[in-house]
């Protein structure tokens, strides 16, 4: 839904990578700049953004 950056990306598992292409969940990169998982309303009729449970961290490990 929007272009592909750096900025906006997160790694995915196979798995989750073809549910978002796949299913009707989406992945939104929210205020925080961490990933936030947008269930189908077959799981949350409110599809309300979840935390992704793998946080992305900013900066490069050493």
């Amino acid at each position: 839904g929007g272009p592909t950056t750096l900025n906006n990306g997160c790694l995915l598992c196979r798995t989750c990578h073809r549910a978002v292409h796949h299913t009707d969940w989406d992945i939104i990169m929210g205020a925080d700049r961490h990933p936030w998982l947008i269930p189908p309303t077959d799981i949350d009729p409110t599809r309300q953004p979840l935390p992704a449970y793998n946080r992305r961290t900013l900066t490069l490990a050493a």
